[in-house]
């Protein structure tokens, strides 16, 4: 699906094409009207869908060459229904100018009294809209006329100008609510993308940082090797492959240091004043957990429960903590009935966070269960291609909730699924908190 959608070349229309399509909309939806006073006075649906049209399609006009556009458009149109009709071509014009020419005059208005469309509120569009209407009606009905129109006319102008300005403001507050609508929804699915890319280089950065500490033993132990054959009666090329072996060591360190200040520098930043609450992350958990499992989510059902909502700035190492068990949890169901449930709670009980991960799977055998936090250890094997998990996705869990001050505890029993439950203290997650 996403293939297809990068796929979609987006048609961008350039400014005469806006200014074509706005003058046939007009045109096309002016001949939906009926007349009042004078034979050739028209109320049509146009007039709703002009202003719309000017503030949408050319909200970055400045000049009134639209409004010519329409009133030719809306004149041709005219005449060439007329014509079709049976009716003299001149007659035809002379009747339908003073209705082309109302929307060159509302164009002309809108740009002397909103120069800038993009940044004019939804009041001064109202009230602009308004005028226009006013003041074009009034010239549309005076050369209709070919008088000044009398005080009730005028009266009814003012009301019916109102009322048309008012709908066109509607329609223009639903189309911009719609797109704030929009643009909201595509920011919240950027903020989750970015904040599951954040908590997953912070995960990998806490692993990176424990292999520093072992390549930085590993040098030490080579070089002390290195002193100790050089102080020994030992023949000089095995002394200098000590030698080697701590220079190679510590280039590997030096490029794992790259890179561990590296992802620091992408990740130090990213929303680290900010706090979120429980209920938010448990909702970014579930549209996260959904758009992995994609089709297999009738599946695998995720259930989630928010006992204590509290806002917390641990909100990383709790996703990646969740994420985990979750994703474990999910992968232990598939390759067993492949159907089932999984279940997480979360509760605060005395000062303690307890978050809960229940599922229906195949359970854990007890073998696996005295290795199961054990980095390397895996039970996800595939006989079909060889391939095995790497097995570090309890390790950090564990890893990530030990640093919080807190324990982790795992329950299982073989065809009954397993239960993970992680207890943290408050105080851990209330450290980053403003």
């Amino acid at each position: 699906m996403e293939g297809k959608k990068r796929q979609l070349i987006r048609w961008r229309a350039s400014r005469w094409e806006r200014k074509l399509l706005t003058a046939l909309g007009t045109a096309l939806s002016a001949e939906l009207f009926f007349n009042v006073w004078a034979e050739n006075f028209r109320i049509s649906a146009a007039v709703v869908l002009y202003p719309v049209l000017l503030l949408t399609l050319m909200q970055d006009s400045r000049k009134p060459d639209t409004g010519v556009l329409t009133a030719l458009t809306v004149l041709v149109v005219r005449c060439i229904i007329g014509v079709a009709r049976g009716e003299e071509l001149l007659f035809v014009a002379f009747q339908e100018y003073p209705g082309a020419l109302f929307y060159l005059c509302y164009d002309c208005l809108l740009c002397l009294q909103v120069p800038n469309r993009y940044e004019a509120s939804l009041a001064t569009l109202w009230r602009s809209f308004w005028i226009c209407d006013m003041l074009s009606n009034m010239e549309d009905l005076t050369l209709s006329r070919m008088a000044l129109p009398d005080v009730q006319a005028i009266v009814t102008l003012v009301l019916l100008g109102l009322a048309r300005s008012l709908l066109a403001a509607c329609i223009l507050w639903g189309m911009r609510r719609y797109q704030r609508l929009l643009m909201e929804e595509e920011h919240e699915r950027r903020y989750q993308r970015l904040f599951l890319l954040t908590a997953n280089l912070k995960n990998e950065l806490y692993f990176l940082k424990k292999d520093a500490e072992n390549i930085e033993g590993i040098m030490t132990r080579a070089y002390q090797l290195y002193e100790q054959l050089c102080a020994g009666d030992y023949p000089e090329p095995l002394r200098q492959l000590a030698l080697s072996i701590a220079r190679d060591v510590h280039e590997v360190k030096k490029d794992n240091l790259s890179i561990i200040r590296g992802i620091e520098g992408e990740v130090a930043d990213a929303y680290n004043d900010e706090t979120m609450r429980m209920s938010d992350l448990l909702h970014i958990l579930q549209d996260t957990m959904r758009h992995i499992l994609g089709e297999r989510q009738n599946d695998v059902l995720l259930e989630c429960r928010c006992e204590s909502d509290f806002a917390t700035a641990e909100h990383y190492r709790l996703m990646s903590v969740l994420k985990n068990l979750v994703m474990n949890a999910a992968e232990a169901i598939q390759s067993g009935k492949g159907a089932g449930m999984i279940l997480v709670e979360e509760r605060v009980v005395r000062e303690q966070l307890v978050l809960t991960v229940r599922d229906t799977g195949p359970g854990i055998s007890k073998r696996a269960m005295q290795n199961l936090f054990q980095v390397g250890y895996s039970t996800k094997f595939d006989p079909q291609t060889g391939n095995i998990n790497r097995g570090v996705g309890l390790p950090a869990v564990r890893f990530l909730v030990e640093e919080m001050d807190g324990t982790i505890e795992v329950s299982s029993s073989e065809g009954e699924g397993a239960c993970f439950q992680v207890t943290i203290p408050m105080d851990a997650l209330r450290r980053g908190e403003a």
